[in-house]
């Protein structure tokens, strides 16, 4: 039996992406997290080079299995920081016009939303780091107690994606609904019986 296959429904969108995506809603924005997330592989593959490279150059050359333990710490380091390029490179956070998605994990892939018409309150945090590197927080509060999507880290050009979407949230919140045109009253004609009670007195 052949297996069935989900068409494009958003060109120019990561299928493994666009699979978790709806055909009619609007994509506001899809990014990855900030490239800081990667700082801790990154440093210690940088720093364990160093350490490594110099260790090996001081170690007499009959020393094989130092070498080799050498050798195998090094590579741990970059498997490490290559598994973590491709954590990052496959989370999203997407904003469409219905609501707010991540998608994470290698393995287990894990899909977290929340959508916008639950979002009651949103915090906008900026370290002076994120300040001076481009990125900040989400913290989206909703109505509900446990929410899969509450907070989003490391977030590239913050104050664009804020404003957009605030934008969106503005846009479904903002419009008050139309006034319902007061109901008529009953214009079936009443009639009176001749000898009302009032009348007989």
């Amino acid at each position: 039996m052949a297996r069935s296959e989900l068409q494009v429904s958003h060109p120019g969108v990561p299928r493994e992406l666009d699979r978790y995506l709806v055909p009619s809603e609007k994509i506001i924005f899809q990014v990855r997290h900030h490239w800081l997330t990667l700082w801790r592989p990154g440093f210690s593959l940088f720093l364990g080079t160093l350490v490594i490279g110099g260790v090996y150059g001081s170690i007499p050359e009959n020393a094989g299995v130092v070498a080799d333990v050498l050798a195998v710490a090094w590579l741990l380091l970059l498997g490490w920081f290559l598994w973590e390029l491709f954590y990052w490179y496959r989370d999203w956070f997407v904003s469409t016009d219905r609501r707010l998605m991540k998608t994470m994990g290698i393995l287990t892939r894990k899909v977290a939303m929340m959508p916008l018409a639950k979002v009651t309150d949103m915090k906008y945090e900026r370290t002076p780091a994120g300040r001076i590197l481009g990125y900040g927080t989400f913290v989206l509060e909703s109505a509900g107690q446990d929410q899969a999507l509450s907070t989003i880290k490391y977030v590239p050009n913050s104050d664009v994606l804020y404003r957009r979407i605030n934008e969106v949230l503005f846009s479904n919140k903002g419009a008050a609904p139309a006034a319902r045109p007061a109901p008529q009253g009953s214009r079936l004609p009443v009639q009176e019986p001749n000898e009302a009670w009032w009348r007989r007195r």
